[in-house]
C-alpha cells in the first residue's frame, strides 16, 4: 500500500510546482492522505487510489481518466477537493498500475462493464461519476445502460458522439505508420512530450515535468500502447453505440465543465451533447484547455461542491439559447457558448 500525501503550493502571479518532500508538509493536505488499493477483479488485476471512506449519507464520488491519463492524473484535482469526501480514483483497465493483458477488451462496453463490476465489489451505492475525456464517455455509457448505479455525473471535457473531427486523426493510429509513431512515442525527448502536453492545456494553465510524468510512465508500461490502439480500433463502432443510446436522454443530473481552449473537444459540441442531457448545467472555464482537473484543480473542485450543494433541485431539460443553466454560469465564466467562446 501507498501513501500519496500532497502539497499544493500556489502563487497569484504564477503557480509554483507541487512539493513532495516531508518537511514541508501542510495539515490541509495531511489529513486528506491518498491510499493505493488493489483488487483482483475476474481474474484481472485493477489498481485505484481512495481517499475517504463510503459512509451512511454520503456521496461517493468515482473518477474516471481520459486516454493517456491514469488514477494518477487526477492527483491535483484530489488535493483540492473536501477532506470529507469519499473519493475513489480508478485505473481503468489498461492503464495506470491496472493490468494490462493481450485478450483484454478495450473497447467502450467492455470497459463500463468492467467498471460496473468494481462498483459492485466495492459495494459503491450510485456514486457520482467524474470522467475525463474518454472517461466521460464511458461514464455516459453507464448513466444509459446501468441509470440505477449512477447517482450524478461530472463531465470533464467529455468525449462524446456529436463531435467527429478527430477521426481522421484515429484512423492515422490505426495504420503502420500510425502505429509505429505510437510505439516510439513515450521514448520522445521529455521537451517535446510537455511540448503536446502543453498544447492540450489553455494559456491560463501551466506544466511542469512532474505534472509530465505520470502520463510517460503510464505509456512506457509494457502493454499500454497495445491496449490504447485496440481502443481506438473501436472507437467510431463505441461511440455510433453511444449514440443510440443517447437517443433517449440521460435523466441523472449533470455537470459539464469545459475549458474554453480544448482542442480536443472543442467546447462548440456541447450545445449538441446537452440536447441528450436531460438535467445539465455548464461552465465553460476561461484560458483552460482540455485537462480542467489539472490546469484549474481548485476551481474544478469548487465548481464540483457549489453544484453538489444545488443538484437537490432538479433543472429544467436543456434547451439551445433558452437554459437556465447557463444563467447561473458566474461572472468569472464565458457567458456565450453559442458564440463558441
Amino acid at each position: 500500500m501507498e501513501i500519496y500525501i500532497r502539497r499544493l503550493r500556489r502563487n497569484k502571479v504564477r503557480p509554483t510546482p507541487k512539493c513532495w518532500f516531508p518537511s514541508q508538509f501542510n495539515p490541509k493536505i495531511v489529513s486528506r492522505m491518498l491510499e493505493r488499493r488493489h483488487l483482483h477483479l475476474d481474474g484481472l488485476r485493477l489498481s485505484y487510489l481512495e481517499q475517504g471512506a463510503a459512509t451512511e449519507g454520503t456521496q461517493t464520488f468515482v473518477l474516471l481518466h481520459g486516454l493517456m491519463g491514469s488514477a494518477e492524473t487526477f492527483q491535483p484535482l484530489l488535493a483540492e477537493m473536501p477532506r470529507d469526501w469519499h473519493v475513489i480514483a480508478l485505473d481503468m483497465p489498461g492503464s495506470g498500475l491496472s493490468e494490462r493483458r493481450d485478450d483484454l477488451a478495450a473497447s467502450m462496453p467492455a470497459t463500463a462493464a468492467f467498471i460496473e463490476r468494481f462498483l459492485d465489489a466495492l459495494d459503491l451505492k450510485k456514486p457520482c461519476l467524474v470522467g475525463h475525456s474518454h472517461g466521460g464517455a464511458v461514464a455516459l455509457r453507464l448513466a444509459r445502460t446501468s441509470p440505477n448505479r449512477v447517482q450524478s455525473l461530472v463531465l470533464l471535457g467529455p468525449a462524446h458522439p456529436y463531435f467527429e473531427d478527430a477521426n481522421p486523426l484515429i484512423r492515422f493510429y490505426l495504420t503502420l505508420p500510425g502505429k509505429l509513431f505510437a510505439y516510439t512515442m513515450p521514448w520522445f525527448p521529455e521537451w517535446f512530450q510537455m511540448m503536446g502536453l502543453r498544447r492540450m492545456a489553455g494559456p491560463q494553465s501551466w506544466d511542469t515535468p512532474e505534472r509530465l510524468k505520470p502520463y510517460r510512465e503510464n505509456l512506457r508500461t509494457r502493454g499500454t500502447m497495445s491496449h490504447l490502439l485496440r481502443l481506438l480500433g473501436t472507437w467510431q463502432e463505441d461511440m455510433a453505440d453511444l449514440r443510440r443510446l443517447l437517443h433517449k436522454p440521460v435523466k441523472q443530473p449533470t455537470l459539464i465543465l469545459w475549458g474554453d481552449c480544448d482542442r480536443a473537444v472543442p467546447v462548440g459540441t456541447a450545445s449538441k451533447l446537452r440536447e441528450h442531457l436531460r438535467q445539465s448545467e455548464l461552465h465553460v472555464m476561461p484560458g483552460v484547455g482540455h485537462r480542467p482537473a489539472e490546469e484549474q484543480p481548485e476551481l474544478t473542485a469548487g465548481l464540483i461542491a457549489a453544484w453538489m450543494s444545488r443538484t437537490e433541485t432538479p433543472a429544467p431539460h436543456y434547451k439551445p439559447n433558452s437554459s437556465a443553466s447557463q444563467s447561473r454560469i458566474p461572472a468569472f465564466m464565458v457567458p456565450s457558448l453559442e458564440a463558441g467562446d
